[in-house]
């Protein structure tokens, strides 16, 4: 016969309880929870912080006392000197927070007159401090003999510090192998009669530090930050300007509060990032014993108890109650724990860690009322499986997605059985014409990507781990390779099979895949790493149209983030005035005058310095900021075509590219149109450069842009002609002015019988079809010669002058001008 459910109630509460206690007892006994202690006993500390008493003063080794009386350490005559005036003053008590471990270095007498004063005095209490040899011995740094056998008393100045590096507590007694100094300041209170009765015994708190044996902990109960001790200045002191009255009947602590001068400690009764002196410190802790406000941990057994009945309660109310009850009840405890520990601390003078039984306390209504709303809780796990699965596996393709491959990479991160072999990752993304979604319709889209993922599931091992990662874009993680040839080898074989025709439906598709390749150990640290670096690599593929197969590696991972830092710089470069347009002189043949000029695009980054256009041109187009740049180039030249209009300078042909992006653009005309009404430029003095790519896409398309802009008076003119795909009988067909030779034809006049006749044919054909003709990149004499001979009309290249700055064609303009003629070079 089963339980009933008042039967596995019980038990379950039962069980609950024992396991809640039971948690309790552990924080108890360990110190997991300390550091949230702490946190409480700071917050607690202004509501029994207590006043500083009158009775202690500091006779502070400050900045006035250092540039009276010299650099530290000073000599023992000095210290003398001022015990010496506090015997005079007749002080209660003397301690003196500086440790005497060695003779004082040429100054022999020096000691004995310290020794001297401090006998005479007869209520010194000089100090002690433990000190780890290199060797791992532990030492007591104690006066020296001559000192100690005047002295009162010794005293340590160890202090203890809690996890978060902050001092709370003292021990009152510690020392080597066993604990027979007191503190500083219980030897001061101890020579004038004061020493308070410690309640608890020596062995309930022993604590040891290799061999250095602490005992009798006590929490230090700070006084308010508005209440500090009075401290007098050492150079106030041997100056004769201190009323004895201040010192007499006082207990006197001597230490340093100079900065950089002797130890200083975090507390919680300091300001936000201040620190307190140990002298000052020592006097909190002498004003605890004077007051006998001394706060002592509940003992551990005692602890225990209180956190059980504590938790006993919250489980009784939480158990018996409904829900909702249990809840405010268990609330109502959770806040009373910490007001109980105040109430103790601030009655008792009792420190009750509460975090011990706060814990279950938060714990018991959530498991309860988890236990209660099983069915419920039955539900959400079921729909947090379905979610968990969504969540790791991708919706089209039902393959593990980008987050379990992230995961599975770091499990293979943390894994050591993989320090002899190869993980390889590739990142395959799909090209294929138009967008999968609105091509082939969002069902058909989603058949693809499973038709992918069924195809690279048949072209890959069982062992292998393949992820969709978004959209076009799979992964597949090859784990335990003997040797990278085979990864590399598996990517060509992967390549070769993706490139065959994909069926789908009744169609076949032909997919462009680029595949990104990494290995680990490698040029990767971690998973993270192996992953980022197949993806650049994949995206180095994608840039570079002649490589469908990328392979990580240092160089090209420094070439991405240079492109990338390029991009990013490049969205800036107008607005932060970063691009400067150059001018590149075109010369008349048989003449050798200047007649006109090509607008360049220099870029000069302040972090990436000056950029080749061949370097930052191609990274706009693929970004999309050409357009943009281009009409800046256009604008920018017609200005200062303008400019020079002005001030009288010979009339100039301007002539600016316009990139294939920009050519497209179905605003060109307008845009156009608008410039040369801004700039105020005759359109005639305009023309636009114009790729062979440009008008061989759409040759159509491309007459109906040309004849616009020569409708508005603008000449055309054909780039680099030669480097593409028409041919001169397609040029008849195009409005065109001018036809310029690129420069990879020019250079290998006289060097290249087959770019000689080239250039020829070029110049032969321009002339029947009534074109002028410019040569770019003339470089020599015998260059231009033979141009000159076989019929060019203009020059333009290095032999004549470089692309310079406005201001220098403005020079040369000006020095050359000539109401009869132009300028010349």
């Amino acid at each position: 016969m089963g339980l009933s459910r008042y039967q596995h109630s019980f038990i379950y509460a039962s069980l609950l309880t024992l396991l809640l206690i039971s948690t309790g007892v552990y924080l108890n006994s360990s110190k997991i929870s300390e550091r949230i202690d702490l946190i409480f006993y700071d917050l607690m500390l202004p509501f029994h912080a207590t006043e500083m008493s009158n009775e202690i003063v500091i006779i502070a080794i400050d900045n006035n006392s250092l540039e009276q009386l010299g650099r530290w350490p000073w000599s023992r005559s000095t210290h003398a000197a001022l015990i010496n005036k506090l015997t005079e003053y007749k002080a209660a008590a003397v301690g003196i927070d500086i440790l005497f471990p060695d003779p004082q270095q040429g100054v022999p007498k020096a000691d004995t007159e310290l020794a001297e004063a401090i006998l005479k005095n007869g209520r010194v209490a000089l100090s002690v401090a433990p000190d780890l040899l290199a060797d791992g011995m532990m030492i007591e740094l104690l006066p020296l003999p001559e000192l100690a056998l005047g002295a009162a008393a010794i005293g340590h100045v160890d202090i203890e510090l809690d996890q978060d590096g902050r001092c709370r507590r003292v021990f009152l007694y510690s020392g080597i192998n066993d604990t027979r100094w007191p503190t500083l300041t219980l030897a001061m209170l101890e020579i004038a009669g004061r020493a308070p009765s410690l309640p608890i015994k020596q062995t309930q708190l022993l604590q040891s530090s290799e061999h250095w044996n602490r005992s009798h902990s006590m929490l230090i109960p700070f006084a308010s930050r508005t209440q500090t001790p009075t401290i007098i200045s050492w150079a106030d002191i041997t100056n004769g300007f201190v009323n004895p009255e201040q010192i007499a009947g006082k207990y006197v602590l001597i230490g340093a509060t100079a900065a950089g001068l002797g130890d200083a400690f975090a507390t919680p009764a300091a300001e936000a990032h201040q620190r307190m002196s140990g002298v000052e410190l020592n006097a909190h802790i002498l004003n605890a014993l004077l007051q006998g406000r001394a706060i002592q941990p509940l003992t551990p057994l005692n602890q225990q108890i209180l956190s059980g009945i504590i938790t006993l309660l919250c489980a009784a109310a939480v158990f018996l109650l409904p829900l909702r009850s249990g809840l405010f009840s268990s609330l109502v405890l959770i806040i009373s724990t910490p007001l109980i520990s105040l109430a103790l601390l601030q009655t008792k003078l009792l420190w009750f860690p509460p975090t011990a039984p706060l814990i279950p306390l938060m714990l018991i209504w959530p498991v309860w009322s988890f236990w209660q709303l099983s069915a419920d809780a039955q539900l959400r796990r079921q729909l947090q499986q379905q979610l968990e699965h969504q969540t790791r596996h991708h919706k089209a393709t039902g393959l593990p997605n980008s987050s379990m491959l992230t995961s599975r990479l770091r499990q293979l991160a943390a894994s050591e059985q993989h320090n002899d072999q190869i993980t390889g990752l590739m990142v395959i993304h799909f090209d294929w014409p138009g967008s999968a979604g609105t091509t082939l319709g969002r069902p058909i889209a989603d058949d693809l990507l499973k038709a992918i993922g069924e195809r690279l599931k048949t072209v890959t091992s069982d062992a292998d781990f393949i992820a969709h990662m978004n959209g076009d874009d799979f992964a597949i993680l090859l784990d335990k390779v003997s040797k990278p040839d085979l990864v590399l080898d598996s990517a060509f074989r992967l390549l070769n099979e993706l490139q065959a025709p994909l069926q789908l439906n009744q169609e076949y598709l032909l997919l462009s895949p680029q595949i990104g390749v990494s290995l680990w150990p490698g040029e990767g640290h971690n998973g993270v790493g192996l992953l980022r670096n197949a993806y650049t690599a994949m995206f180095k593929s994608r840039i570079d149209d002649s490589e469908q197969l990328c392979i990580y590696s240092a160089d090209l991972g420094k070439q991405v983030k240079i492109r990338s830092q390029m991009e990013q710089a490049l969205i800036h470069a107008i607005e932060r005035n970063e691009f400067e347009v150059y001018y590149q002189p075109q010369i008349k043949a048989g003449s050798g005058k200047i007649v006109g000029v090509e607008a360049l695009l220099r870029w000069h980054n302040p972090t990436l310095g000056w950029i080749s256009p061949a370097t930052f041109i191609p990274v706009a187009e693929h970004v999309g900021l050409i357009r943009t740049i281009g009409y800046w180039i256009l604008t920018t030249a017609c200005q200062q075509l303008q400019q020079w209009q002005t001030i009288g300078l010979p009339s100039l042909r301007l002539a600016v590219n316009v990139s294939p992006l920009q050519f497209a653009d179905p605003d060109l005309t307008s845009s156009i149109q608008k410039i040369i009404k801004d700039s105020g430029i005759n359109p005639a003095q305009l023309e636009l450069e114009i790729t062979e790519g440009s008008l061989m896409w759409d040759m159509d398309r491309a007459i109906k842009v040309m004849k616009k802009i020569k409708h508005e008076g603008v000449d055309l003119a054909i780039d680099d002609f030669g480097t593409g795909y028409s041919s001169l009988s397609n040029l008849r067909h195009f409005p065109l002015d001018r036809l310029k030779i690129d420069q990879s034809f020019t250079r290998e006049i006289g060097k290249n019988k087959d770019a000689t006749e080239i250039t020829l044919t070029i110049l032969t054909m321009a002339k029947r079809l009534g074109m002028r003709i410019i040569a770019e990149g003339v470089e020599t004499a015998e260059q231009a010669s033979f141009l000159r001979k076989n019929g060019c009309d203009e020059f333009q290249g290095f032999l004549y002058s470089r692309a310079v700055p406005a201001d220098q064609i403005t020079q040369l303009l000006s020095e050359s001008q000539d109401s009869s003629k132009h300028p010349m070079l």
